[in-house]
């Protein structure tokens, strides 16, 4: 009987396929990649709900491995109430979500409690127990240092899988004035993945 091979040859990962680059606008319908024009900027700033950008929710839906979040008023709605940014965000987060690492990068705001952070600790535990396998436990980590320790960044920004995101306002398009978002870069090529892993770890687990 003729021995197994020893020395298997394992075919390299496939790469998931990359989107295009794009600019995407704000807007009521949930993002167009065009200005608005000034009537209907002037309806989502007075509007009481301003609409995220749709193509970021669904993206961050369907993550594979990373959701990585930069943005110091991440959980801070125009409204004042972090619960409905709270729910917003972890919509976007399905209990079939297939990625693992969920990092937000913010700062301490006197209108989000403890309560309110915990919310992500059991959601991500409602997602573990809902899968009835999983390659890895999900975790969904928040730091809080993002103005204290890192007082130098401006722009907010994601990492989606490989991709990066690029906010002209709120991570997710929440903002009520005209603010675009661009998508379809690779993460590794700008330094994005060293980046945020260097401002990540300049603080403490909250």
């Amino acid at each position: 009987m003729k021995p197994f091979a020893r020395d298997i040859v394992i075919a390299p990962k496939p790469e998931r396929p990359f989107p295009d680059k794009k600019i995407l606008w704000g807007s009521q319908d949930g993002g167009q990649n065009r200005f608005p024009t000034i009537f209907a900027a002037y309806d989502r700033k007075h509007s009481d709900n301003p609409v995220p950008l749709k193509k970021f929710g669904e993206a961050v839906s369907e993550a594979q491995e990373r959701v990585w979040i930069v943005d110091e008023y991440l959980l801070k709605s125009d409204s004042g109430n972090p619960a409905e940014r709270i729910e917003q965000i972890l919509t976007w987060l399905p209990l079939r979500l297939a990625a693992s690492d969920i990092r937000l990068l913010t700062k301490r705001h006197q209108e989000i409690g403890e309560d309110d952070l915990n919310k992500f600790q059991k959601h991500a535990q409602e997602i573990n127990d809902s899968a009835a396998r999983r390659e890895k436990e999900c975790r969904i980590e928040i730091r809080l240092h993002l103005k204290q320790d890192c007082d130098f960044i401006h722009d907010r920004f994601a990492i989606i899988d490989d991709e990066l995101w690029n906010f002209g306002g709120t991570v997710g398009g929440f903002h009520s004035r005209v603010s675009a978002a661009s998508r379809g870069w690779r993460a590794v090529d700008h330094g994005a993945i060293d980046f945020f892993e260097e401002i990540w770890n300049k603080g403490e687990r909250k």
